[in-house]
């Protein structure tokens, strides 16, 4: 046996694995029934073709011809059928629209094949191994080759209109497919002009087609066969260059095929075409990879287009701006602006990292309701996002699987905020925040050189801008927390006062106990001194910043019950409380601070209520959160305040609080790796939300 007859024996061998690995699966739909067909009409053909090739008779070489051009015919059936169907969302819609077409189509060359074949057989085979055809043969292979280029022209047009993700996971599949049909009709054209089937033919069509399996073997193991979404073509720039390169590698593969001409193998095998269609795929193949395509554009952009933006005048605009801002949130603000007017992009969202680098909350956006959820800083895109440190696609996001799937808080920051980008404010390694972009009002894509590298560059200048400002308010908080040390020192001078005051009192009651009058007057001294401890010690504890925690599993509702059993208002308020307590898991926590944080929630809600009101309080599990909410419906809080100093020291709403409260508040809970949400509409009533991790036990 020639050596060369082993290629459609192997080939026979992997489409007859092909068609298995598919039954195996048994992931039964009409997509993989015509897969199945396609596969296994292949392995019938290469099996003719085979032993054609192994007779030593001529009439047996006729006979197994004859087969061979049976299993062509079932051939181009089964693919079009496939490329019908394949990568469709509505695949019975398909199939009724076609209903008549490809039973026709695949049912004229088996009329054609009945009638020259079995009736007018007028095939002879020559010395030189050609296979000598009748006049009448043409049309069958003319209705083949019909049916071979339809199908190229659908798999080509299935292609054409995927993108992102769905491109990326039929790729592999149509390739191998349109390579196979493409060397085919290379086959047919030739036995068009000359009216003969060369038996050396057969030997570089295994080839293709065990190529073609390579191809779709990696798309069967990497995918499911998926459906497909609109793709927007490239730019004709992109494409000119695509086909110099081509032109100039095509006459590279030329020269080589020149060469290997001087082998004695070319005379059985035709590697001179053969090479050619290699080369026809790798470059396909190259050309179609997406970090390809980007680094080929990015070189046109680089040499043949004008920039952009002037970096000098985008630098000057974006420092002038931040430099006249203080304050965390105007330098957020500001900078928003400033970009939305520069880039020319509606939706944009800024999100800080806590000061644990624990949580990014939503600082600052633009044209859109502020997200109320938080994101996790451990989350794998936003680790990818520091790592990489530079701007990331939501198409990058989603084509990459290794990002996949994504969390339910990276899906709605893309959907609440209208996200197509992503831009890291890191700073020397440190989070510092994330900024989002929505899509360009020109109707662009983001370019990878110009807008890419403007935003990376001015995100790195957004960063070091909050980062001072940032620190600057720590100094400043440090400042007042000192001066409040020094406060507290007179005040503790106060409390020794008062001690010494009732001291006073407890010697003379020894004399003057039986007097109504002494009486009298030591009953308001102790009273008031005994008030203005209490208050003052209140304010006080636990403003360190240090917070120790002594962790048990508790139940978060009896903590509640016990905590709103232990107010005792004074009658000048008619208020009613509320309780709506859903089952939750134990979790650890410290009961005594936690239920120092419900404490004050209730009495700050009692105090912002007016005569009569109303007091709410809820639990319930949201995942694997624990989320106690205090509702008033009071006089409300301004958005201002909240943004600015609702959680900060020494800042209160109340004309004779020391802001002390919710500054404990926030210092507790975040000391759980929790944080606190409050909504507040003026004259409506505020809610806040306190969001605590479950660990179970």
């Amino acid at each position: 046996m020639h050596y060369l007859n082993l290629l459609p024996l192997t080939s026979f061998i992997f489409c007859t694995g092909i068609s298995v690995v598919v039954i195996l699966r048994r992931r039964w739909n009409a997509t993989a029934w015509a897969f199945f067909l396609g596969a296994v009409s292949l392995a019938f053909m290469e099996a003719a073709n085979f032993f054609a090739l192994k007779s030593l008779f001529i009439d047996r070489v006729l006979l197994w011809t004859r087969v061979s051009q049976l299993g062509e015919m079932l051939f181009a059936g089964s693919w079009l059928l496939f490329s019908a169907i394949f990568a469709k969302e509505d695949i019975r819609t398909v199939i009724k629209k076609w209903r008549w077409v490809i039973p026709f189509i695949c049912i004229l060359p088996v009329a054609l094949y009945a009638f020259l074949f079995l009736i007018h057989n007028s095939m002879s085979l020559d010395a030189m191994r050609l296979i000598r055809l009748g006049q009448a043969a043409k049309f069958f292979h003319i209705a083949l080759l019909i049916i071979v280029i339809a199908t190229l022209v659908k798999l080509e047009n299935t292609f054409r209109s995927s993108s992102g993700l769905d491109r990326w996971r039929i790729k592999y599949m149509i390739f191998g497919i349109g390579a196979i049909l493409a060397f085919y009709i290379y086959i047919l054209s030739q036995r068009l002009l000359y009216n003969v089937i060369d038996l050396n033919d057969i030997y570089i069509m295994s080839a293709a087609i065990i190529a073609g399996n390579c191809m779709m073997v990696f798309a069967i193991i990497r995918n499911k066969i998926v459906d497909g979404d609109i793709y927007v073509s490239r730019k004709v720039i992109y494409s000119s260059f695509s086909l110099i390169a081509i032109g100039l590698y095509t006459i590279v593969i030329a020269l080589s095929a020149q060469l290997l001409k001087s082998f004695d193998i070319h005379k059985d095998l035709r590697l001179d075409v053969l090479l050619i269609f290699f080369a026809a795929v790798v470059l396909i193949v190259v050309f179609y990879k997406e970090s390809f395509r980007r680094k080929t554009k990015a070189f046109i952009n680089r040499q043949f287009k004008k920039s952009k933006y002037v970096y000098q005048d985008e630098w000057l605009a974006f420092s002038t701006e931040l430099s006249k801002k203080v304050s965390t949130q105007e330098i957020c603000e500001s900078f928003l602006v400033t970009l939305s007017e520069r880039i020319f992009v509606k939706y944009t969202s800024i999100w800080l990292t806590d000061e644990n680098q624990v949580w990014l909350h939503h600082a600052a956006s633009r044209n859109m309701e502020p997200p109320s959820f938080n994101i996790s800083t451990d989350d794998k895109i936003i680790r990818h996002l520091k790592y990489k440190n530079q701007p990331l696609s939501k198409t990058d996001i989603f084509t990459n699987r290794a990002l996949l799937p994504v969390s339910e808080e990276i899906e709605a920051l893309f959907e609440r905020t209208n996200a197509e980008l992503l831009v890291p404010l890191v700073l020397v390694d440190r989070w510092v925040g994330l900024l989002t972009l929505g899509k360009l009002q020109t109707g662009d894509d983001y370019d990878e050189i110009e807008d890419f590298g403007l935003l990376k560059s001015i995100a790195a200048h957004a960063a070091s801008a909050i980062s001072n400002a940032r620190l600057f308010e720590e100094t400043m908080r440090a400042g007042e927390l000192q001066a409040f040390h020094r406060l507290s020192s007179f005040m503790m001078h106060d409390l020794k006062n008062s001690t010494a005051m009732l001291s006073m009192v407890v010697q003379n009651a020894r004399q003057h106990f039986q007097n109504p009058e002494f009486q009298k007057d030591a009953m308001q001294t102790i009273t008031a001194a005994v008030a203005r401890m209490e208050k003052m010690i209140n304010s006080l504890t636990n403003l360190s910043d240090q917070l120790e925690l002594n962790l048990k599993y508790l139940d978060l509702n009896e903590l509640v019950n016990e905590a709103v059993g232990s107010l005792a208002f004074d009658d000048s308020k008619q208020v009613a409380i509320e309780k709506k307590l859903t089952p939750i898991p134990r979790f650890k926590a410290d009961a005594d601070e936690l239920n120092k944080v419900v404490h004050n929630l209730l009495i700050n809600a009692y105090d912002a209520l007016n005569a009569d009101g109303h007091i709410s309080v809820s639990t319930y599990k949201d995942g694997d959160q624990a989320i106690l909410s205090v509702s008033d419906n009071g006089s409300g809080i301004t958005r201002e305040f909240i943004s600015d100093s609702l959680f900060k020291p020494f800042r209160s709403t109340k004309k004779k609080g020391l802001g002390i409260g919710l500054y404990q508040c926030k210092t507790i809970v975040e000391g759980h790796g929790g944080w606190i949400e409050v909504e507040s509409k003026p004259g409506k009533g505020t809610t806040f939300f306190i969001h605590l991790p479950i660990e179970p036990g």
